[in-house]
């Protein structure tokens, strides 16, 4: 875990010690500078991430939120280059399952100096954010549900212990990891993106992507109007199914559990070979290289969307069915900002000089309290 992280879980260690004695602000619009860097760390709840064209942050919650801003000079030399995404293991009555650890390089931010403001809490929430910020990292230790919507900042970093993301109008660069629940992503763009969970299906539309590493452990991947560039473009599922639907040019290489285990169906004009368990797939006139890949399920290729192949749902019924449930309550989310909550300024935290360290949960293999 880099310097600003660790920084950042030190500063709402901080503002969870001085709830008692801080004095209540009034913090519904909090003044940043022109780019800034944005940590947002919450034991429960559901979160919801708005930006708008507004030079300020605005906080409303239900549950209880302190908040510390730092200026330029404090945040210089601790914006991260990389964080360790934590290991999770998970048991279900279908058996258990493993989320190793994986350590991931940020994108490189701009130019320029970025202030930064910490969050920390827990109780529903929504935070519009300004269109500027270049960098956001969210933490949900526990229960709860995030969910980011027209963020376009250079970098982005997403953990949910158990709950689920929704990534809605994203443009921009980062990782997204929920130990059990789902993660979809939608009418977004990526340079490029690492998504992954222990338990439950990643569902991705109309997405377009430089390089997309997209893994489930005990899930499904089901991925429809997908658009890659020249980069790399994987889905992985260790124990569940692989559904991938693509738009444009791309050769698809796909590897599943039998001589069975891989089906297709186009519109388009296409080339498929076969060989064993293996399987090409050459869309169009051929284009980036996508690797589909479940060795204990099947992986289906078509092209498009999944309402363009009307039997293809009565092939996957289960992952279809899924697919919309999924939908239906993210349309079903609350967009009202919450009210009664209490939110508390911090004053006098200066950026710690040692890293603090929370201590692990048997559940998950690693630090329940930030971002390592």
């Amino acid at each position: 875990m880099t310097a600003f992280v660790r920084w950042a879980a030190v500063a709402a260690l901080a503002l969870t010690l001085s709830f008692a004695s801080s004095a209540l602000a009034r913090a519904d619009e909090l003044p940043v500078g022109p780019s800034p860097v944005v940590s947002v760390q919450l034991q429960y709840g559901y979160l919801r991430i708005v930006t708008w064209n507004r030079p300020e942050i605005e906080i409303a919650t239900g549950g209880h939120i302190g908040w510390q801003h730092f200026d330029a000079a404090s945040v210089r030399g601790h914006i991260p280059h990389d964080i360790t995404l934590w290991a999770q293991h998970v048991s279900t009555p279908h058996g258990s399952f493993d989320l190793p650890a994986e350590q991931f390089v940020m994108p490189t931010l701009p130019p320029g100096s970025h202030d930064a403001v910490v969050i920390h809490g827990g109780g529903p929430t929504v935070i519009h954010l300004p269109a500027s910020t270049e960098m956001l990292a969210v933490r949900i230790a526990g229960n709860g549900m995030l969910r980011i919507e027209g963020y376009h900042g250079a970098a982005f970093a997403a953990l949910v212990h158990q709950g689920g993301i929704v990534l809605e109008n994203v443009r921009s660069s980062g990782v997204a990891q929920v130990g059990r629940g789902p993660i979809v992503a939608q009418h977004s763009t990526f340079g490029r993106l690492r998504a992954r969970n222990a338990v439950g299906n990643i569902f991705l539309s109309r997405v377009t992507a430089s390089q997309i590493d997209v893994g489930s452990v005990g899930g499904s991947i089901l991925a429809e109007n997908m658009r890659f560039r020249t980069g790399l473009a994987r889905f992985v599922s260790q124990h569940g199914n692989v559904v991938l639907g693509v738009s444009g040019a791309a050769q698809v290489d796909a590897q599943g559990r039998g001589p069975r285990a891989i089906a297709t169906t186009f519109h388009g004009a296409h080339n498929v070979s076969r060989s064993g368990n293996d399987a090409r797939v050459v869309l169009g006139s051929g284009g980036p290289v996508v690797t589909a890949f479940s060795p204990r399920g099947r992986v289906v290729l078509f092209d498009g969307s999944i309402a363009s192949h009307p039997r293809l749902s009565q092939r996957i019924p289960a992952i279809a069915r899924a697919f919309r449930q999924v939908r239906a309550r993210i349309a079903a989310q609350p967009k009202r900002a919450p009210r009664g909550g209490r939110i508390r300024a911090v004053r006098r935290l200066p950026p710690p000089r040692k890293a603090f360290r929370g201590r692990g949960q048997a559940r998950r293999r690693g630090p329940p309290r930030q971002l390592r």
